[in-house]
């Protein structure tokens, strides 16, 4: 189940990074994280709940951004061949490069960091709502 669309994403989420083709692939793999965390409890009758499902959806389309944005600088990275100059010196001639990407790799997360940012941003919006409650009820 998708938690979101491209209209609600553009209009009341007020997003402009991912663009329309990509789109369904980024709010895919949202939704199975919001799902998996939630442990499937998500239904339409929630979605309907104007707090908690504009909760739901936002916070879809905020890890739709995020994942969308890791992919665009893990890309550059692999397609960036253009190096700055970190440091140059006039006597005999000695220039010092730095590749972009290196600097770039900061901004990288690694697949643990990713995942534990993806859980803090379901967390923080559902954790009283009871939908990441573990035990049965």
């Amino acid at each position: 189940m998708l938690l979101a669309n491209y209209e609600y994403y553009i209009t009341t989420y007020g997003g402009s990074s991912i663009p329309s083709p990509s789109f369904p692939k980024k709010v895919m793999e949202a939704s199975s994280k919001v799902n998996y965390y939630t442990f499937n409890r998500i239904n339409d009758e929630i979605l309907q709940d104007e707090i908690v499902g504009n909760t739901i959806h936002n916070i879809t389309c905020q890890i739709s951004d995020l994942l969308f944005e890791q992919e665009n600088l893990k890309l550059k990275i692999v397609n960036d061949e253009n190096k700055e100059v970190a440091s140059e010196s006039l006597g005999p001639r000695s220039i010092s490069y730095v590749n972009q990407s290196n600097l770039k790799e900061k901004h990288i997360l690694s697949e643990e960091e990713l995942e534990q940012k993806i859980y803090k941003i379901i967390y923080q919006a559902l954790v009283h709502t009871g939908l990441m409650y573990r035990g049965a009820y």
